[in-house]
């Protein structure tokens, strides 16, 4: 059927429509060709369309041969497609410059000739069009080669395959787009009649469109440009053929339900705006969305992930067009109220967007000023939204507000306040984001480069005072009248306050009748703002009680509404008429009070404001001066400052406590903000700093990481980048020393990894060591001894990782620390024994050549040292005498080549000065025994330094010694190996075998590992060389150190009796800090020997409960744990004494003791007993620390298989023991975190058997309660649930107590969550008997309960009775004898005595002794000794009759043993004198003063 003006072409809506007419001139298809005939029929219309152009199309069988393509499509080769596809492109092509010519003389074409070009260009577009569609249908489809192909290889041969055919297809479709966005850009509509273009034609195209738009490839970025061609299509659409409306409602559709084209459709519309003006679309697309109910959208996945795409469209659409969406804003208003928190989150997005973009500017008029500040209200407003996702939105707006230069100078000092109050906030995110925004505020703040508080203080009061003298009237009048406006508001809610109290309470009352407030209920209709108004209204005018009842309709009509919002966590608390009222209200009153609060100064804050706007102009003030107005906004701007600087003062201390956070995003932003708090200037930033030392140990390497980079972008980097290498190296110097200026000990050892860092990224380079040389040897001018001490420090921190900077400068060191400034400064000398240490190498290898590095006895260093610690001991000033004669100690063991000759000789030589100093009476002069007078200070730097030198001696014996001559066995298997290298090979291998295979490190190690492992192979045995060497060595060692150090005829064997005498006698010897160095070094010198250990345990535990010196206590904790790690057996009889330090009275003692037995009970180095209790009762401590520290105990004690679980039965008798009396509350917070630790369902199943038959057993309700407790702490599977109902006889009769009934309940809710059908009949019946058992048990209870009261009224009677006989019998009676008879007769038949208990009998949780005698504890002197014993009888009597239970209350009476009768360690009764000196007696026997 051809075309000759008869005919009409309709463009159908659907393909198969054009096959039947709806009238007689539409055109039909009549010849539908077979896929076979196509390709001929192809050929004809190439043909035909190079001979007659665009026109061909009228020949009706052209257009069917086309259509047959499209009818046959899927069925046709890719050859035929691509044929027809490019013939469409070459049409379509030429159409566009058939219309350029024709239209360009439009007026002298004929109506006849418009119709049939207007009818060719339709045909055209609908054959391209409909083609379009079918090659992307086709190749959006899934590839059946994917579900044929097998194998890797084809696979990967037909997935390249359809890249190929997908990329040609986007060069196709592309020249397609461009062509028919060409012929859109002609004016159509002038070949219509009426010039009204066809909306069939323009749905055509615009379909098309959308369609292409629904392919999944359009959200990538390789499809950017078809993207944009299409828009510009719409855009065309839209600008010329009036598809606004169409456009928008697709646009709607195509978001909801294609999750890719959200970001899309934002980015087409603003496509729509810039290019083409269409403002009016994003009108109407806003205008569908308000229609639309979002928040009920969440009843499926579909429709939230519908919720979700509308959000993100509507988000990016604000920050791509915010000026086009300020008109619309106001019908999104109502996303902030929704109880969705993504609408929310939407809506304040779309705000920040507004007023970053559009609202930022300082020429606004007053209307986009109202809109601006209503923004930044309702984003103040949802910082303390309910929701942390909300709240954590919030502060990522403000912070790209305060980012971008968007929040006016006057709402920072708001906004900065609501920040700092987030940042303990519950939610990681929030506090992230509130601490990311407070560094944002620091960096963009408009104030200064440096924010130092006290100088902003000064210049504030200083240029307010300049202003004052300026204009005095002009400063004060504002705020005095805003002060008192404010002032009055509160003054009334203060007053109205009580009666308000009152009235919430009756209102919100369990036992009210809603009746009686049934007046004041709010209506169906009301809305929210009206049902605010009546409530302000009703406060306003008095009536409470209605104001109580409106805001209880509130909260139920507008329940989640944002202004009725409060979380007591996080919302301000309200006003109380006195402070115990809190504890009185309930949290719905309280919440009411707090509401009421809020609606009454809002209402009365608008109200000012409009007051203020609506009253009469007031008459002109005159003009103020320009010095004025400038001095007005200085005043201005540093009272902004000052309170800005105040509010960043507020948040570092919170900031510092998320400094150790278990979050790494919380310990990130914490070290970012105190870095930038730090390069402003804001005070007290360097405390945070100093504190970020310690994140350098962190487990998590990203903060490792932080915090050198932090410390090297403060410290090294900071300064100017064009400097010279030695003023660099200069400001990074005294960077660092200002650092370790006021530095504690943790510090500097935190701050010793971070130069390690350094050192090793070449951070301090060679003139920054030099420097540092420079200032300790003063050779710098200008350079403080402090500043050169620092310097030596910093050298000591860098030799670590480069030991050559000490090593190559010993000279130095020696002749300036060990001079003149050693004399006068025994820091210094301190610091240098330090950095000299750093040469030494720990031990030497055994494969080691050669020996480690030492010097000779008679080296200058060790000469030098010597005189200084014997010269220097009589300098009482100086008090860094102890500390620098400990460390000579220990650098003179690590360097030198005979240590123990160094130091013995040292401490004769003081021994020798001290007796040069003796001070001795006249009669006591010819005595036998000769009395010598000594310093208390040089005494206890002595027995400090005896003491170091002991434990030196012994560590360098274990490690050194032993390491040494393995060094040398070493070499010397070597040597003989390689004498024997001839021998056969069955020889060689079974040497080789033998060959020396111990990796230990010290002869303590060997010994325990000797003592471990007692079974081997014989062959081992015969044959390990090296081995029994090993053993021989550590024996040799362990021989030495017991019996010829301490023990035995040598020189520490002799200042043992000075050091027994001075902590045997503390009456006559009451120095603290002599009694703390002698307690110190008696506790060093038993770590050496073990015969000295036995022998003086008793007396360190002796000290230990009897001194009243906390140092001393926490000292000797200490010192038990390296003692129980060194000799177990010994310790072990002593340790329930450790355990009773659990209960001092000082925190630091309780916390040295925790410490020391979570070392040990982890390392298996003390057995688990049942004094276990008493670090579980550590978790009640109101310290931090200790409590923390034992819940990390229990917390790795459950991660050992069994070991928490086997002990739980006795921390559980031991807690619930009535003789311990332990509050109920402090229990069950204990037993809580307990068995949060207790997941093994194994492990569960046996505490519920264990408890049941435990609770059989107890026969006191507390411990009922107690076991019932636990019992509903477990997490019950299905086999605790029927072990649990078999075992209900043990506890069916506990019932009664409505405690455990409560427990038990809670029990079976936990079991009805298992979802089989066995289970819960299981369930079902174990609550029926749990009914009925309660049920009798409380019948038979009020029995029981009337059956005692009856006797008591009965015996009440009886005695009645018998007072009135025996006042007859005493009337009738003349004998005073008989009167007296019968009178105690009468008494012994009213009340018979109560027979005491023998509590010893009734022993709960007694445990077996050990086999080993129970340690004895001698008293710490001479008169409590004999007043031991002189009560020995008493304690004795009075043991039986206190029991056991009193024994385990150390806190009262940590002694109860007997004491011995043998006599005091030391029995001098020679005369004290008053003052700072000691009396020492020579004894002749022994030759050493005692």
């Amino acid at each position: 059927m051809g075309f000759h003006g008869e005919y009409e072409f309709v463009i159908p809506l659907s393909l198969d429509a054009l096959q039947e007419a709806s009238s007689t001139r539409q055109y039909v298809v009549s010849n539908i060709s077979t896929a076979n005939e196509i390709p001929k029929k192809l050929q004809e219309c190439q043909s035909t369309f190079r001979k007659e152009g665009c026109s061909f199309v009228l020949d009706g069988q052209m257009f069917d041969a086309l259509y047959s393509v499209l009818w046959h499509f899927k069925y046709l080769d890719a050859a035929v497609q691509d044929n027809a596809f490019n013939l469409m492109v070459k049409v379509m092509t030429q159409q566009t410059t058939d219309l350029a010519s024709l239209l360009d003389d439009i007026a002298n074409v004929s109506a006849s000739a418009r119709s049939q070009n207007f009818t060719i260009l339709k045909m055209n577009t609908f054959l391209a069009v409909q083609l379009t569609e079918a090659f992307e249908n086709h190749h959006n489809k899934p590839s059946q080669d994917a579900f044929l192909a097998t194998g890797k290889s084809r696979k990967r041969a037909a997935g390249g395959a359809k890249e190929d055919n997908q990329a040609a297809w986007e060069n196709q479709r592309m020249q397609m787009l461009l062509q028919l966005c060409s012929v859109l850009h002609h004016p159509l509509h002038k070949l219509c009649s009426p010039p009204i273009m066809e909306e069939d034609y323009v749905n055509l195209v615009a379909n098309m469109c959308y369609k292409i738009l629904e392919s999944p490839s359009m959200g990538q970025n390789r499809c950017k440009g078809v993207r944009d061609s299409l828009f510009q299509i719409i855009g065309v659409l839209v600008n010329r053929f009036n598809h606004g409306l169409a456009c928008s409602l697709k646009t709607m559709q195509l978001v909801q339900h294609f999750e890719h084209l959200a970001s899309v459709c934002a980015q087409g519309l603003a496509m729509l705006v810039n290019q083409f003006g269409c403002m009016n679309v994003i009108g109407e697309v806003v205008r569908e969305i308000a229609k639309m109910d979002l928040g009920c959208m969440e009843t499926s996945s579909k429709d939230s992930a519908a919720v979700r795409n509308f959000t993100l469209f509507l988000v990016e659409l604000a920050e791509l067009v915010p000026q086009a969406l300020v008109p619309s804003l106001p019908l999104l208003f109502t996303f902030l109220d929704n109880d969705n928190s993504s609408l929310r989150n939407c809506m304040l997005s779309m705000m920040g967007s507004l007023v970053l973009r559009v609202l930022s500017s300082e020429n606004l008029d007053d209307k986009k000023k109202d809109l601006r500040d209503n923004c930044i209200d309702a984003i103040e407003d949802h910082v303390m939204d309910v929701n942390a996702f909300v709240r954590s939105k919030v502060l990522q707006i403000i912070h790209d507000l305060v980012k971008g230069g968007g929040v006016p100078l006057a709402r920072q000092q708001r906004l900065l306040e609501l920040a700092v109050g987030r940042i303990m906030d519950k939610s990681a995110s929030v506090r992230k984001n509130a601490i990311s925004l407070l560094t944002a505020f620091l960096k963009q703040n408009p104030f200064a480069a440096k924010l130092p508080m006290a100088d902003l203080q000064q210049q504030y009061e200083i240029e307010q005072e300049k202003l004052m003298e300026l204009c005095p009237e002009s400063v004060t009048a504002p705020e005095i009248e805003t002060r008192s406006k404010e002032n009055t508001v509160h003054q009334l809610w203060q007053e109205k306050l009580p009666a308000l109290v009152d009235a919430v309470r009756d209102v919100i009352d369990e036992d009210s009748d809603a009746e009686d407030f049934s007046d004041d209920q709010l209506s169906e209709d009301c809305s929210l703002n009206d049902a605010l108004s009546a409530i302000a209204v009703a406060l306003d005018t008095g009536k409470l009680h209605r104001a109580a009842v409106l805001l209880s309709g509130a909260l139920e009509a507008f329940h989640g509404a944002t202004v009725l919002s409060y979380d007591p966590s996080t919302s301000v608390p309200p006003q109380l008429p006195h402070k115990d009222a809190g504890d009185e209200l309930t949290p719905l009153q309280l919440q009411h009070l707090a509401l009421l609060e809020r609606i009454f100064l809002s209402s009365h804050a608008m109200n000012n404001k409009e007051n203020g706007e609506h009253e009469e102009p007031v008459a002109e003030q005159p003009k103020e001066s320009e010095e004025v107005t400038k001095q007005r906004k200085l005043v201005t701007y540093l009272k902004d400052s000052v309170g800005f600087a105040k509010q960043l003062a507020v948040a570092l201390p919170l900031v510092a406590q998320l400094l150790c956070s278990k979050l790494v995003s919380d310990s990130l932003e914490a070290i970012k903000f105190f870095v930038t708090s730090f390069e402003f200037g804001v005070l007290d930033a360097m405390s945070g700093v100093r504190e970020m030392l310690v994140l350098v140990w962190s487990q998590e390497q990203q903060v490792q990481s932080a915090v050198v980079e932090a410390y090297r972008q403060l410290y090294v980097t900071g300064g100017e980048s064009g400097a010279s290498d030695r003023c660099r190296a200069v400001q990074i110097v005294r960077n660092l020393t200002s650092l370790t200026t006021g530095a504690n000990l943790g510090e500097l050892a935190s701050l010793e990894v971070i130069i390690a860092q350094f050192m090793a990224n070449g951070d301090l380079n060679k003139a920054c060591i030099t420097l540092l040389w420079e200032r300790f040897t003063l050779a710098l001018p200008d350079t403080s001894p402090e500043e050169s001490k620092a310097a030596l420090t910093l050298l000591a921190m860098a030799a670590n990782s480069e030991p050559s900077i000490v090593s190559s400068n010993i000279g130095v060191l020696i002749d300036t620390a060990f001079g003149t400034r050693g004399e006068q400064d025994f820091g210094l000398v301190k610091q240098a024994l330090i950095a000299l240490s750093k040469v030494a190498t720990d031990k030497a290898k055994t494969e080691d050549a050669s020996a480690s590095f030492r010097l000779e006895a008679s080296h200058e260093m060790f000469t030098r040292l010597s005189d200084l610690l014997v010269e220097g001991i009589t300098r009482e000033e100086d008090r860094q005498y102890g500390p620098m004669a400990v460390q000579a100690a220990t650098t003179i063991y690590a360097l030198s080549e005979h240590p123990d000759q160094v130091c013995g000789s040292i401490i004769k030589r003081i021994h020798e000065k001290m007796m040069k100093l003796k001070k001795a009476d006249d009669d006591t002069a010819n005595s036998p025994s000769e009395a010598v007078l000594v310093p208390t200070t040089l005494l206890k730097r002595f027995l400090m330094f005896v003491g170091r030198v002991a434990i030196c001696q012994l560590v360098h014996l274990d490690t050194s010694i032993f390491s040494e001559l393995k060094r040398r066995n070493h070499l010397k298997e070597q040597h003989d190996n390689a004498k024997k290298e001839k021998k056969k090979t069955k020889t060689k291998k079974k040497e080789e075998k033998n060959k020396r295979k111990s990796l230990m490190t010290s002869a303590t190690e060997a010994s325990l590992m000797r003592n471990s492992s007692q079974e081997g192979d014989l062959d081992e045995e015969l044959g390990m060389m090296g081995a029994v060497a090993d053993d021989m060595e550590a024996e040799y060692i362990r021989s030495v150190c017991d019996k010829e150090i301490v023990t035995g005829p040598n020189l520490l064997a002799a200042v043992m009796p000075v050091i027994e005498c001075v902590c045997s006698n503390t009456s006559q010897y009451r120095d603290p800090e002599l009694r703390r160095a002698a307690a110190l070094a008696l506790a060093n010198c038993m770590m050496v020997s073990a015969d000295c250990c036995e022998q003086h345990l008793q007396l360190l535990f002796t000290i230990l409960e009897k001194s009243d010196d906390a140092v001393i206590r926490g000292n000797i904790i200490i010192a038990l744990g390296d003692l129980s790690f060194r000799f177990p057996n010994l310790v072990e009889p002593w340790t329930p004494r450790i355990y009773a330090r659990l209960r001092d009275d000082c925190c630091s003692v309780r916390h040295n003791t925790i410490t020391v037995l979570t070392h040990l009970i982890l390392n298996d180095m003390v057995k688990v007993k049942g004094q276990i209790a008493d670090i579980a009762l550590c978790i009640t401590d109101k310290e931090p620390r200790i409590n923390g520290l034992a819940k990390l105990f229990f917390t790795e004690l459950a991660r050992k298989p069994n070991a928490l679980y086997n002990v739980l039965p006795d921390i559980i008798s031991r807690l619930s023991d009535p003789q311990i009396d332990l509050d109920e509350l402090k229990y069950r917070t204990v037993i809580s975190h307990i068995f949060s630790l207790i997941q093994k369902d194994k492990q569960v199943e046996g505490l519920v058997e264990k408890l049941c038959h435990r609770l059989q057993a107890s026969s006191l309700q507390r411990q009922w309660r107690d076991i019932a407790y636990c019992l509903s702490l477990l997490q019950y599977n299905e086999r605790c649930v029927r072990k649990f109902a078999e075992l209900f006889p043990c506890y069916g009769d506990k019932l009664h107590e409505p405690d455990v009934h409560k427990m038990f309940l809670s029990v079976l809710a936990k079991a009805r969550k298992i979802v089989k059908p066995e289970t819960k009949a299981v369930v079902e019946e174990l609550e029926a008997k749990i009914e009925a058992s309660h049920s009798k048990a409380m019948q038979e209870q009020n029995l029981l309960n009337k059956a005692t009261a009856a006797k008591g009224d009965r015996a009440a009677t009886t005695k009645r009775a018998n007072v009135r006989v025996a006042k007859r019998k005493n009337r009738r009676s003349d004998s005073d004898s008989d009167d007296e008879d019968f009178n105690s007769s009468n008494e012994e038949n009213v009340a018979q005595p109560v027979k005491q208990p023998d509590r010893s009998s009734r022993r709960i949780g007694s445990r077996r002794q050990p086999a080993v005698a129970h340690p004895k504890v001698v008293d710490s002197s001479t008169d409590e000794s004999e007043q031991s014993d002189a009560s020995s009888g008493d304690s004795e009597a009075d043991s039986d009759e206190t029991g056991d239970a009193d024994k385990r209350k150390s806190d009262e009476s940590p002694l109860r043993e007997k004491p011995q009768s043998k006599k005091p360690v030391s029995s001098t009764k020679s005369r004290q004198r008053n003052g700072p000196n000691v009396r020492l007696t020579f004894d002749k026997q022994t030759k050493c003063y005692l």
